[in-house]
Order: C-alpha cells, then sequence, then structure tokens
C-alpha cells in the first residue's frame, strides 16, 4: 500500500492532508562543490522525517535525526532542524523540494532542499542541499 504522503509527493502536492514518511540511512557521502570530500560514511545512521508542515503552512517539514548519539552541544539527537519545504520540481523519479520562509531566528528555510529519488512508491535515497555552503549529503540505505 502507498503512503499518502509519497503520493502527494509524487504527484507534486504541496498541500498534503495528513502524514509523515522516514527514510533510514546508514551511509551517507559529502559533496562540497560538487566533489566527493568523505566517501562512504558507513555506519552513519540518520533519519530523514518528512511529514506534512508542521507549521500549518503549506508544503512539508523536514528534519534529520541522528540515530547514534545525541548531538555534543545541545543535547537531542536532531543532526538538522525542522525546515518547512516546498515541491519545486518533479523529474522522472525524483521530486525536489526546497525551503522557504524563515524561522524563529529569521535564518532562511531557502538555504536548504532535498531530492527524494522515489522508486516503486519507495524512498531510494535523499540528496541534503546546503546552498549556502555549496554542500550536499547524499544519504543512502
Amino acid at each position: 500500500m502507498t503512503n499518502k504522503l509519497i503520493s502527494c509527493l509524487i504527484s507534486g502536492n504541496n498541500n498534503p492532508t495528513e502524514g509523515q514518511i522516514v527514510f533510514d540511512s546508514s551511509d551517507h557521502i559529502r559533496f562540497q562543490n560538487g566533489t566527493d570530500i568523505s566517501g562512504h560514511n558507513y555506519g552513519c545512521n540518520r533519519q530523514i522525517k518528512i511529514e506534512k508542515n508542521i507549521s500549518g503552512n503549506n508544503g512539508y517539514t523536514v528534519t534529520i535525526i541522528n540515530l547514534d548519539s545525541n548531538h555534543p552541544v545541545w543535547g537531542n539527537n536532531i543532526q538538522m532542524a525542522p525546515k518547512q519545504m516546498k515541491i519545486i520540481k518533479i523529474e522522472n523519479d525524483i521530486v525536489t523540494l526546497r525551503g522557504y520562509g524563515t524561522d524563529s531566528l529569521n535564518a532562511s528555510f531557502a538555504d536548504y532542499g532535498i531530492d527524494i529519488l522515489i522508486q516503486n512508491n519507495e524512498i531510494e535515497r535523499v540528496q541534503l542541499n546546503m546552498f549556502d555552503r555549496n554542500i550536499s549529503l547524499l544519504y543512502l540505505k
């Protein structure tokens, strides 16, 4: 059975009625300016959570969670704080979301985006793009 949120993503619906998807990754590769700067990071467990916008706005909320341990400074396992995003493009099996608006400290969500590869109604990989730093993290199963 297809997850309702997957159906919304595939169809380009920026106003989902409900749901969330989690993608668990045990490996990622870090790119800076398009160049692989880390190689594989096997055993580096992260969860990408995509859900209906928690602020009540259109679009989605994307959060990345560190499944290995808590962050040494802020003491929780949030790797990337929740960012509101909208679908901006669907091409082949890839759905692209881009942040919009600002957080409570007026930091722009537009500095962030994700590319989601969906095949057979399942997420195969997620790429986090941090545009202000020219860094991308490719999260793999």
